[in-house]
């Protein structure tokens, strides 16, 4: 636990983001190894002691969102080390698929439609063109598309 100058546990207010380490999380990753350290980050939501912090989960992470502190860090934002900001893919049925922030664009090409994604924790240069098919679990939150 990372804690205060006094020992106290770190506290998070409400909208703040926190990273949460991977170690006791269980996720359907090809190789642990290449599983990321911490997870991430995500939204504090509710403080439930001076030592558990409730935190919106993808709903694609089926697993229960309070947390120890313990597992918890803060998040700092660094321009310069921008990647270290980005969210990890959610694995689902053994790939990795990335959060859909929203659709900028869309065009028709050879009969089929295509989409311009807005990537969560992405800047826009990052914004790439992607088949209908390959947004089918963005989908389920249309208010995204």
């Amino acid at each position: 636990m990372v804690a205060g100058e006094m020992g106290e546990p770190l506290n998070f207010e409400i909208g703040e983001e926190a990273w949460l380490d991977a170690k006791n999380v269980k996720l359907k990753t090809l190789s642990p190894k290449l599983t990321e350290q911490r997870l991430g980050p995500f939204k504090v939501i509710e403080k439930i002691s001076n030592r558990a912090y409730r935190l919106e989960l993808p709903p694609t992470m089926r697993i229960h969102n309070v947390f120890y502190v313990g597992l918890l860090s803060k998040v700092k934002r660094d321009k310069k080390r921008n990647f270290e900001n980005r969210p990890p893919p959610v694995t689902i049925d053994g790939e990795e698929e990335y959060e859909v922030e929203g659709i900028t664009d869309m065009e028709k090409r050879n009969g089929e439609w295509f989409f311009r994604v807005k990537w969560k924790g992405y800047g826009s240069e990052e914004n790439t063109w992607e088949p209908r098919e390959n947004l089918r679990n963005a989908e389920k939150n249309p208010e995204k598309i």
